[in-house]
């Protein structure tokens, strides 16, 4: 049988400040009055909602990255589509202007969307980067 628990007791939760489940404090309880709401983390003062490591295994951060990537593969494929000149290799010292197509030894094919002073923005096929450049 489960013991009941109530404010300021004890609880094993999973802090999203420390990253670790440690000791927490229970700070509040849910309206029926047997599920935790609110906690504080023993170890570093930070109180959120309760959340247990088997939380973390269903969590929607995942689900978050996945949709995320997938949108910045759909806007890299029709920015390639649209994109105008030649593939070149990027290079710091390279200029570039919206729309060029760039070739990087590590992210791959990417689309310059914006530029800056000595820098650029380039869509790879999982996310848009910071790059340096002679702009």
């Amino acid at each position: 049988m489960l013991e009941k628990r109530s404010a300021g007791e004890n609880a094993a939760a999973y802090c999203t400040k420390c990253r670790l489940s440690c000791d927490h404090i229970i700070v509040a309880m849910a309206a029926d009055g047997e599920t935790i709401a609110k906690v504080k983390c023993r170890t570093c003062g930070s109180a959120h909602k309760y959340r247990t490591s088997a939380d973390l295994t269903t969590g929607t951060a995942s689900k978050k990255k996945e949709s995320a990537a997938k949108t910045a593969e759909v806007l890299w494929e029709s920015c390639l589509a649209e994109a105008r000149g030649k593939e070149r290799a990027y290079d710091m010292s390279g200029k570039y202007r919206i729309g060029d197509v760039v070739l990087h030894n590590t992210f791959g094919k990417g689309v310059v969307r914006k530029t800056y002073y000595n820098k650029c923005d380039v869509l790879f096929k999982d996310k848009e980067r910071l790059m340096a450049s002679a702009n």
